[in-house]
């Protein structure tokens, strides 16, 4: 099992955790999360980065459980 939660990613007011049985699962949960509930966010870190470079800095933070 995989995870990955909102503080991972250096949201500390979140306490949600992606879980998954894959990296590539987890992180796809993860951004569907963040994609609803920290849409500023990700509009912020659009501008900086492609979706295919914070998919990989996600599956860089994706921790076994």
């Amino acid at each position: 099992m995989k995870m990955l939660s909102c503080k991972d990613m250096g949201s500390m007011d979140c306490d949600f955790v992606a879980e998954g049985d894959t990296a590539e699962a987890t992180v796809t949960m993860m951004m569907e999360h963040a994609a609803q509930n920290h849409p500023d966010k990700v509009a912020e870190m659009s501008k900086t980065m492609s979706h295919e470079d914070m998919m990989s800095m996600m599956m860089s933070k994706v921790k076994d459980r």
